[in-house]
């Protein structure tokens, strides 16, 4: 699972249904939580009816067989991503599980510049930095049932060997630790993820909803 990017194998085909641009402001909302939950999967029902714009992430990871950058990603050298660091061209960056990755800030502004809402999906750390630039901002935490389930996930991933799975749930569990500073909670049961992802949609509504919105800052 990425740590946010959009899925390869997306259909780039599917009509989107644009919502009108209306004077309120923007909703920014950043959707996170731990390696193997699911987020891919919840981040493409809430994203196939064109109803978000989701900016691209910058990586300086390689593209994975059907990526292609400016699709999924912007695909960048590690020299690149460094001076993209220092000239703070980036909101957030992190390295995570060995990749680094981070969102452009002119990709952002220009997404809230359209004047539709924003989709983000970030790792824990990338979230709580999105906050500290737009303090409005929505965040959504996706949680797994149980530590046990989210093992058997990883477990399922073509190639997964004990010592990245055993990282990748140490890291979960300070992930864990830390929902308490997302707006909201959202469980991904097995079998169930179509169920989170209209309680991710219901968030996003009444997120839309509050009256004295700012918009976001970044």
């Amino acid at each position: 699972e990425a740590r946010h990017g959009r899925p390869a194998g997306a259909d780039d085909a599917r009509p989107a249904r644009r919502p009108p641009v209306t004077a309120a402001p923007p909703l920014l909302a950043v959707v996170s939580g731990p390696s193997g939950v699911g987020k891919d999967a919840l981040l493409a029902l809430l994203l196939e009816d064109g109803a978000f714009v989701r900016p691209l992430t910058m990586t300086s990871r390689p593209p994975r067989p059907g990526e292609a950058d400016g699709v999924h990603y912007r695909f960048v050298t590690p020299g690149r991503f460094e001076a993209a660091v220092a000239g703070g061209e980036l909101v957030e960056h992190a390295e995570v599980h060995g990749r680094r990755y981070g969102t452009p800030r002119a990709g952002l502004r220009e997404a809230l510049a359209s004047g539709r809402d924003v989709l983000l999906q970030l790792d824990v750390r990338g979230a709580l930095a999105i906050r500290e630039a737009a303090p409005d901002a929505l965040l959504v935490f996706v949680a797994p049932e149980s530590l046990g389930q989210l093992e058997r996930r990883l477990r399922a991933r073509p190639g997964a060997d004990e010592a990245e799975v055993a990282r990748r749930l140490e890291t979960a569990r300070g992930e864990l630790a830390r929902t308490g500073a997302f707006d909201a909670v959202v469980v991904n049961a097995e079998g169930a993820l179509a169920a989170a992802a209209e309680r991710v949609r219901a968030l996003l509504d009444a997120a839309r909803a509050r009256p004295g919105r700012r918009p976001p800052a970044v």
